[in-house]
């Protein structure tokens, strides 16, 4: 019989917090599929102007907006808008945050990481733009603080 030749890659701390959150999400919280077709014509257009417009790049510093940046506003105003989609299951009660934080998925070297842009529901888009450049660029660099991707919970 052939036998296949592999290694076995030790994990980091960070590589093995993101697999039991990862596990424990899809064990532990219901959950659903919805697939929408969305028409962006209309978010194009507004990104290509406030990305052109010399007065907001001067009032807010130079920035380039993408379109992850307002699919995160847009996600975070929503969970604002139904609180009871952001809640998580914890067996015998559903916790209900007031906060609403976004991850967003961040490739590096080791593997894909979510950094959180905390209180993205209260950030406009240039703010929100500016955390994930920042966030990604130290993920980049292994340099995220544990809070930075980790979601704690209390019970």
């Amino acid at each position: 019989t052939a036998v296949s030749k592999f290694i076995d890659l030790p994990l980091s701390n960070m590589r093995k917090v993101i697999a039991a959150r990862l596990t424990e999400s899809k064990q532990e919280i219901p959950h659903y599929y919805l697939k929408v077709d969305i028409e962006m014509d209309r978010i194009l257009e507004l990104r290509t102007k406030f990305n052109s417009t010399p007065l907001l790049q001067e009032t807010f510093g130079t920035f380039k907006l993408s379109v992850n940046d307002f699919i995160v506003k847009a996600a975070a105003l929503a969970l604002k808008k139904v609180p009871e989609c952001n809640s998580a299951w914890h067996g015998d009660f559903i916790r209900q945050y007031e906060t609403v934080d976004i991850c967003v998925a961040v490739a590096t070297p080791s593997g894909l990481i979510t950094p959180i842009v905390t209180d993205a529901d209260k950030r406009g888009l240039v703010s929100i733009s500016g955390k994930v450049k920042e966030l990604a660029a130290k993920a980049k660099i292994n340099k995220l603080k544990p809070e930075e991707y980790q979601v704690f919970t209390l019970y």
